[in-house]
């Protein structure tokens, strides 16, 4: 996991992510290919990258939006 320093952009990859979200990297990945979930994530050299503090305020939003 790539850390934060100085500024710099904190990047997880699907791995990571997957373990973050506490799921299957297989089922993250369906999901992002199909286009069934809007996760903050980009696809660079053909590997998924999630910006953290992207995927945090995602995660905040959809909470709000279940309150």
């Amino acid at each position: 996991m790539a850390e934060e320093n100085n500024g710099k952009i904190k990047l997880l990859t699907l791995k990571e992510a997957a373990e973050y979200l506490r799921m299957h990297k297989g089922s993250l990945y369906r999901l992002l290919e199909s286009g069934k979930i809007d996760l903050p994530a980009i696809k660079l050299g053909g590997k998924w990258l999630f910006n953290l503090e992207s995927l945090n305020r995602y995660l905040k939003e959809k909470e709000r939006q279940r309150s």
